[in-house]
């Protein structure tokens, strides 16, 4: 499927709120779009379906293999043919299957896993097909995260602990060589000559000297424009993922300080990144980004791809980029495609406030971001009151374009909701649906809008209205509780 990033609608309850708790806010602008016509540079071209219950979060690519971590532990793949990745072998963390590594690293015949709580695992990797533990290292509650190896050190990320340099010298007997408590909630980190360069969330960038792995010394830490959480370094180059806020570009030419130069605001959720080249690949939450780095003071937006499902994490060469898609392994070919590729540039669309009795229509362009024709087959709605005026079939050349007009009559009073629905030969997203709806009451809300007072019967019986909240802090859940 073609690509576009497009900024997410604040939900109403998201701003009731935010108001409530009388906080102030700023809707950032997103990623400006690609120009219409210019390939994505992201061809879908294999993917995989672990058998297994899996959350993959974490890729990190040595040759031709790809060593996948999340829950259901580590699974190694053979990606010497993209087109069909062969799953070699899996460690199963002990206890229970839906233990997780969050994130790992891999150094020649050792690989490491990262826990919550649950310690770092360290593994032999030496026969892909049978991952074995060789020890698991620290104290009981401690939490792991991000890791680098070299040298026959873990250098292992700690969060609130900091970074802890643990020595494998005998893998089966790791011990601490030191530990750099000065950081604030270590997530990541990637090895530069003599430094640690750590995501270091709120921190920011903090620079470790680890000219002496047993007496590391905290040069210094960089503010970020979000919270850090992975970074990743190529030459006089580091980017730094910082969530919400995207990308942070910083300038290493002074490797004891960094110097922030520029800041890319993607579209969705910038969770890890990965340089392969002039470019920086982006695991963006549900979807991948690809910027242009040849000027980090002024990246460029070339490309991109819609995730089906939500990516997690990712790394890049200059010819694969391979993405942990929470369920889903996908592998994508970089450079100019060979086919078509579809890209609708909405995710939904929200006609407002619409009287009854009125007719409304609605364009935009569906394009093909590819670089052979895609035949649509139809465009389709499912509701009574909408009409597609362009409904197919039709082709759209490379490069090419065809406006979608959608008309919707109101003729009942309410709100009135559907989904519009494209089915082409795009070889991986041959059927794309999204929601359209229109309302007819005037009381909505946008940005700077006070909200309304409203009342809520929660599940225990007990009303609440947005009055009540005023003043308070307000604890929002936008995914599931355990």
């Amino acid at each position: 499927m073609g690509w576009t990033p497009s900024l997410r609608r604040t939900s109403l309850l998201s701003i009731f709120l935010i108001v409530a708790a009388n906080l102030s806010f700023v809707l950032p602008a997103a990623a400006t779009g690609i120009p219409l016509g210019q390939d994505d540079l992201l061809e879908d071209i294999g993917q995989y379906s672990p058998p297994w219950f899996a959350e993959l979060q974490d890729v990190e690519m040595v040759g031709n293999r790809a060593y996948v971590f999340g829950v259901g532990g580590l699974a190694i793949f053979d990606i010497s043919n993209p087109q069909a990745p062969l799953e070699l072998g899996r460690y199963e963390p002990i206890g229970h299957p839906y233990n997780r590594f969050y994130r790992g690293a891999v150094d020649g015949n050792v690989a490491c896993g990262g826990g919550r709580g649950d310690l770092l695992t360290i593994i032999d990797v030496s026969i892909p097909a049978v991952p074995s533990v060789l020890s698991f290292h620290g104290t009981a509650g401690q939490s792991y995260e991000g890791a680098a190896m070299q040298g026959g050190y873990i250098f292992a990320c700690c969060h609130g602990d900091g970074l802890e340099i643990v020595d494998i010298t005998t893998p089966t007997l790791p011990t601490v060589s030191s530990q750099v408590k000065t950081l604030t909630n270590a997530w990541d980190v990637e090895l530069s000559g003599n430094y640690a360069y750590v995501a270091d969330g709120l921190g920011g960038l903090g620079v470790i000297d680890i000219t002496n792995p047993a007496l590391p010394v905290h040069v210094t830490s960089v503010p970020a424009s979000g919270s850090a959480v992975d970074v990743a370094i190529d030459g006089t180059t580091a980017v730094v993922s910082v969530g919400s806020a995207g990308l942070d570009i910083y300038d290493l030419t002074n490797p004891a300080a960094p110097l922030l130069v520029s800041t890319i605001n993607t579209s969705g959720l910038a969770i890890t990144a990965a340089i392969a080249g002039n470019l920086v690949y982006v695991a963006d939450w549900d979807d991948v980004e690809v910027f242009d780095l040849s000027n980090p003071a002024a990246p460029v937006l070339v490309g991109g791809e819609d995730t089906p499902v939500r990516a997690m994490g990712l790394d890049a060469r200059p010819d694969l980029v391979v993405v942990a898609d929470w369920s889903r392994l996908r592998l994508y070919s970089t450079g100019p495609s060979t086919r078509g590729d579809i890209h609708v540039p909405v995710e939904s669309i929200d006609l407002g406030f619409v009287t009854v009795g009125s007719v409304v229509d609605t364009t935009f362009a569906l394009s093909n971001t590819g670089n052979a024709p895609i035949n649509v087959t139809s465009v389709q709605d499912f509701g009574a009151n909408f009409q597609i005026l362009t409904p197919g079939p039709f082709v759209i050349p490379a490069g090419g374009a065809v406006d979608i007009t959608i008309r919707f009559n109101h003729l009942t009073a309410g709100f009135e909701s559907t989904f519009i629905r494209i089915d082409s030969d795009d070889s991986d997203e041959a059927q794309i649906t999204f929601p359209i709806s229109a309302d007819d009451d005037p009381i909505w809300l946008d940005i700077g809008n006070p909200a309304p007072n409203w009342t809520h019967l929660d599940m225990d019986g007990v009303f609440h209205q947005l009055a009540d909240q005023k003043g308070r802090i307000v604890v929002m859940a936008f995914f599931a509780n355990w």
